[in-house]
């Protein structure tokens, strides 16, 4: 199992970051997958950052399974998430993104047993620097019993 001071070291990884611009079709299918009606004005759906800014920032999924060094693919589950939306993302618009891992602590839980509860954050700033969103996701990384 990997100790939890190589975990602890994870904390202030950056993401390579990136630019996130949504298209129009994208936000239409988003939209039309939650059920939901077209926002006004091109504003794009928040669901959005549930994981689209994941890909922005320079990394994926299978990425972030690695370096939180999952076990497997169903040692990792959701512990939440948290936005922060300042302003509407708008269909179009071009987001500079950063991100980084903020928070590592290892704990035990009755029922699931060790686990690495993992937290990162991702901002999206506009073309004049100001911070539009920004999205904290917290993942239980599953670990095996010694």
């Amino acid at each position: 199992m990997v100790t939890e001071e190589e975990m602890q070291a994870l904390v202030g990884h950056r993401f390579p970051g990136g630019s996130l611009t949504v298209a129009h079709w994208e936000n239409v299918l988003l939209t039309d997958a939650t059920g939901a009606p077209p926002l006004p004005d091109r504003i794009v759906h928040p669901a959005y950052l549930f994981h689209g800014p994941i890909a922005a920032a320079g990394t994926s999924l299978a990425d972030l399974f690695a370096l939180f060094r999952a076990e497997s693919d169903e040692a990792i589950r959701a512990g939440g998430y948290e936005w922060t939306i300042n302003r509407p993302l708008i269909e179009g618009e071009t987001y500079a993104t950063s991100g980084e891992v903020t928070h590592v602590e290892r704990k035990v839980s009755k029922s699931l047993g060790p686990m690495d509860v993992t937290s990162f954050r991702i901002d999206l700033h506009d073309q004049a620097g100001e911070l539009v969103a920004s999205t904290v996701s917290t993942w239980l990384v599953l670990r095996s019993e010694q």
